[in-house]
């Protein structure tokens, strides 16, 4: 029996609002992160190297604390999709109308969050004369959203709270001045709340009695649902710098699949068709306990930075192996089905096989997802000895398949833009700085069809960093 995809799609709004760029992961996480959307690998320096490049923490012999909050805006916008409702065919005669060719309204409602963000490393512990090592740590957010959409066509993502953390200790071997090694532990909490609705597939042989001919019975059944889950993950990323000349940079860094054997609640309403003949006109409810597997996939970037005088301009090939990770997959146990209006324990053989024969597979959004390419140009200048200025233009594709006649993820091709500076005090031991970020999604080839143009992320971080 699968009563347990249908709980994908809520799950799934770590990607939604055809908004965040490879798949469900939020890369921009520092100031300069995301002034130069990430292209920042071979040349990130000073603490957020913790987590962009810890292999380039050598290269820079200061302590350096920095804290960031970044705000994260996705505009509100209204859209059309096909209906899911098939209705209900009973013994060859529809009983109530076919909607999957009717075009239905939905609206996803604006999100606003704030998210802070630290960064931390040392100076240079000398090892040897030609040795030496750096320890930091980064504590981010890789995921997470609110989501609140509405009408028939945004039911399936219809209520959504997701919150994610990640703490990244880290460290770095630098051999003379050239060449450096890192590498560190991630582990990333993960906990959210999901309430939604699906139409799910049905189709089932349906006997009012032992003697009675089976009666074919084809349709869609409404789900409608809330779950909670939370759990640990546990990964590793690993960095190399080296610099062919004094002034270019090479770098490569890869972040590992992180893995969630997420545990928590289930409890949902499934509209069993027929119910106001064999007495459940009400549908069923089903509680019981969740365990989701699913994975953040590994990522590997190669960053080549070049300085240009006061210019400094990096190119950044990044890969995400989506086709080798689990999407969401879901198991649940000690089910327990009751009628909603009496509370009573189900034992009805014909209902409950009704239930079972509700195909989940149908509504699964996360099949066929592949890998993703992006390619990230970066652009940091010294306008003064006091003021830097960062900018940076990004093509992002997309793993989720196309197509208008799909059911998935409503995700796009994201074409995205960086600005930011950052300003020196108190004699270069500190500084502030302020970066935007914006990523437009082209949705014209997604089965989410905007009636407001382009789908929109916006990021504004705030950042203060100190050197001791």
């Amino acid at each position: 029996m699968r009563f347990h995809t249908f709980t994908l799609a809520s799950l799934l709004t770590f990607s939604t609002s055809l908004s965040y760029a490879s798949g469900f992961i939020l890369n921009e996480q520092s100031l300069n992160g995301t002034a130069l959307n990430s292209a920042y690998v071979a040349g990130a320096y000073g603490a957020d190297s913790s987590y962009y490049n810890p292999a380039n923490m050598g290269f820079d012999d200061n302590n350096e604390l920095e804290l960031n909050a970044t705000m994260i805006f996705i505009p509100g916008f209204d859209f059309s999709t096909n209906s899911r409702d098939a209705g209900l065919n009973f013994g060859g005669t529809q009983q109530n109308p076919d909607r999957r060719n009717t075009i239905v309204d939905g609206k996803a409602n604006s999100t606003l969050a704030f998210v802070p963000k630290m960064f931390f490393k040392t100076k240079a512990l000398h090892l040897s004369q030609n040795i030496k090592s750096n320890f930091g740590v980064s504590v981010t957010t890789p995921s997470g959203l609110t989501m609140d959409w509405g009408k028939e066509g945004g039911e399936f993502m219809d209520n959504v709270g997701i919150a994610m953390i990640e703490i990244n200790p880290v460290m770095s071997l630098t051999f003379g001045e050239r060449f450096s090694l890192g590498g560190g532990i991630r582990a990333i909490y993960a906990s959210g709340d999901f309430d939604n609705t699906l139409y799910v597939p049905f189709d089932y042989d349906f006997s009012l009695a032992p003697t009675t001919p089976g009666i074919p019975v084809k349709g869609t059944t409404k789900v409608t649902q809330t779950s909670s889950t939370k759990s640990w993950g546990i990964g590793y990323n690993l960095a190399a710098s080296l610099k062919l000349t004094e002034k270019t940079t090479l770098a490569l860094t890869y972040r590992s699949k992180t893995h969630f054997n997420m545990k928590g609640k289930l409890n949902a309403n499934s509209e069993v068709p027929l119910g106001n003949i064999i007495g459940f006109a009400n549908g069923v409810n089903m509680n019981a306990n969740l365990n989701l597997s699913t994975d953040i996939p590994d990522i590997i970037r190669l960053g080549l930075a070049h300085q240009f005088e006061k210019l400094l301009a990096e190119f950044v090939y990044e890969h995400t192996f989506w086709n080798k990770a689990d999407i969401f997959e879901f198991q649940y146990s000690n089910q327990v089905f009751t009628d909603p209006t009496t509370g009573q324990t189900i034992t009805n053989d014909l209902i409950l096989g009704g239930v079972t024969a509700a195909d989940y597979n149908a509504v699964a959004m996360g099949r066929g997802w592949r890998n993703s390419n992006a390619f990230r140009l970066g652009l940091t200048y010294l306008y003064s000895p006091k003021l830097k200025l960062m900018g940076s233009l990004v093509y992002d594709a997309t793993p989720v398949p196309q197509g208008k006649n799909r059911f998935g993820i409503p995700d796009a091709n994201a074409y995205m833009l960086g600005i930011g500076a950052r300003y020196d005090l108190w004699d270069n031991r500190a500084d502030v700085g302020i970066a935007y970020s914006l990523a437009l999604k082209d949705n014209t080839r997604s089965f989410i069809q905007s009636k407001d143009g382009l789908g929109q992320l916006h990021l504004l971080t705030l950042g203060l960093k100190y050197r001791f």
